[in-house]
């Protein structure tokens, strides 16, 4: 049976761990695609799973970059020339 069907929502406890999972499902997917030929059908695949991933990651958390790693950076200038 369906989720929707029974009127279940995800709960908080329930999308972490969903999270969790398509995070580590995520980091295999882009570790195992480094040793594909980058053009070959299954490389493609993986790239459209982990297209989805981040997909569904963006419909639970409303973040699109959720499992993208974060640069850091130096802080902005400031415009009055003092630093």
């Amino acid at each position: 049976m369906r989720a929707e069907q029974k009127g279940y929502n995800l709960k908080d406890r329930d999308s972490a761990d969903v999270l969790s999972a398509l995070g580590d499902a995520r980091k295999c997917l882009v570790m195992v695609k480094k040793a594909m030929k980058p053009r070959s059908g299954l490389a493609r695949s993986a790239d459209a799973v982990i297209s989805e991933i981040d997909e569904f990651a963006f419909v639970l958390t409303g973040v699109s970059d959720y499992f993208h790693l974060k640069g850091h950076g130096t802080p902005a200038r400031d415009p009055n020339g003092c630093s």
